[in-house]
């Protein structure tokens, strides 16, 4: 809201009489132009208009700040009058977005609005600002959808698609680009509420209405997804169709490509989405592991790190167990997963049948590389304490994970042993009972005020 004057290049043409003209009466939109510089023929200077914009664009923050949204859309009425009868060709076609912005936020939070005034606006915006024009069509068809009227949203982004102005520019081009995508994924969303419930069935076989939508949105999504982009969505709604048609390899073709092409740009969820189909149609345990490996590498945090723990625990082989130890290790290093139990269970689970394999050797060169950060990280003895207090059982855990890798942490091990006896370590003893008795000393001076 501050940067509107900034984005409209009206600050320095008016800001000499800023302080005079500043008013927080309400004013009345018939009184917000300013006549004091007009030209003999009775026509608004420059200046004149500038002001006024800088008036209305006042008015119009100060009321969407105090939430007085019919005030706003008044001054906001004001505004768009006071654009319609300047010349400045700039200031025109930067204040579109501006009035797009304003005018939609206050739509929204108006009593009492209708679909047919978000409509209208939109209507009035395209005519408005002709450079917007795919975006706000784009904009319009997703309010449409919030309201149910599929087929009206189906012909705004036909309108859309069509829609050209000048040259066609890289942001032109970018922008049908994307216009086309959802076109796509319109038609699937009409394709999804005609399908029947089961592929196959007589309903799904004899319903040509859906068929066609099935390849109007195939075609168009199929031309989207192979150009290099994040295409989540409309990935996704692709591979239901082509999983309802049961054309399983096309789907895998298409995951494939959206994963491992080095012309599209790195993209984690196209690994999960890979691996998610992988699993549905229960591919061999090393496809599923190659497609976790190079998420690894992108997202090390990522909760599918488990399952990449459990495939690799079930090779059985050294390396793999050695390589699900610095995943799992990997893995704690983060802050969400600190005290995870399921982390921390299945990194013991890997350092007990290293240990059973006579590996230990790998264990302790893992814990070399990483020891100063994982004392740091989870066993200064504070840590050690408040566990002991809030979660024993994850206390116990990595007190068996921290004698796995043979280090000798004796505070650690024995609050650990004190929780383990049923005690409670002496520090919190005495920390709770210094506590106690300066509430104590609280109470009885407050008592004796009172008296």
């Amino acid at each position: 809201m501050d940067d509107i004057e900034t984005e409209l290049n009206i600050a320095e043409a008016a800001a000499d009489s800023e302080d005079q003209e500043r008013n927080h009466e309400v004013i009345k939109p018939a009184v917000l132009l300013h006549q004091s510089h007009t030209d003999p023929r009775g026509v608004l200077t420059a200046v004149d208009f500038l002001k006024s914009n800088r008036k209305c664009l006042n008015l119009i923050r100060e009321a969407m700040l105090r939430h007085n949204w019919r005030e706003a859309a008044g001054y906001f009425s004001s505004y768009i009058q006071t654009l319609e009868a300047g010349t400045l060709s700039q200031v025109h076609s930067t204040a579109s977005e501006i009035i797009w912005r304003l005018g939609t936020e206050i739509l929204h939070h108006v009593p009492n609005s209708r679909p047919d005034d978000f409509n209208a606006f939109y209507e009035q915006l395209k005519n408005f600002g002709v450079r917007n024009y795919s975006k706000i069509c784009l904009e319009h068809c997703f309010h449409l959808l919030l309201n149910g009227q599929m087929d009206e949203a189906k012909r705004q982004l036909s309108i859309a698609d069509s829609w050209r102005y000048g040259k066609q520019s890289t942001a032109q081009s970018q922008m049908k680009k994307l216009i086309r995508a959802y076109c796509g994924y319109l038609d699937y969303l009409i394709w999804s509420e005609k399908k029947p419930s089961a592929p196959g069935s007589e309903e799904a076989g004899s319903n040509r209405e859906m068929h066609s939508y099935f390849r109007q949105a195939s075609v168009t999504l199929k031309e989207i997804v192979s150009q290099p982009g994040v295409w989540d969505p409309f990935v996704l709604s692709y591979i239901h169709m082509l999983e309802f048609y049961e054309d399983e390899e096309a789907a895998l073709q298409l995951l494939e490509n959206y994963a491992y092409n080095k012309e599209f740009p790195s993209n984690p969820n196209a690994h999960v989405y890979l691996y998610q189909f992988l699993k549905t149609h229960q591919a061999p345990p090393a496809k599923l592991i190659g497609s976790l490996r190079i998420l690894h590498s992108l997202v090390p945090s990522h909760e599918l790190m488990l399952e990449l723990c459990s495939l690799l625990l079930h090779t059985k082989q050294q390396s793999d167990l050695e390589e699900a130890l610095a995943v799992s290790m990997d893995l704690l290093e983060f802050s969400s997963w600190r005290c995870d139990m399921k982390a921390w269970e299945c990194l013991l689970k890997i350092m007990k049948r290293l240990k059973k394999m006579k590996c230990k050797d790998a264990v302790k060169k893992e814990w070399d590389v990483r020891r100063s950060l994982w004392i740091s990280l989870h066993y200064r003895n504070y840590i050690g304490r408040k566990d002991s207090l809030q979660n024993v059982q994850l206390l116990m855990v990595k007190r068996d994970v921290l004698r796995c890798t043979g280090e000798d942490n004796r505070e650690y091990f024995r609050i650990a042993l004190k929780v383990e006896r049923g005690g409670r370590p002496k520090k919190d003893r005495l920390r709770e009972k210094k506590e106690k008795t300066a509430t104590q000393k609280k109470e009885k001076k407050k008592k004796t005020l009172d008296d």
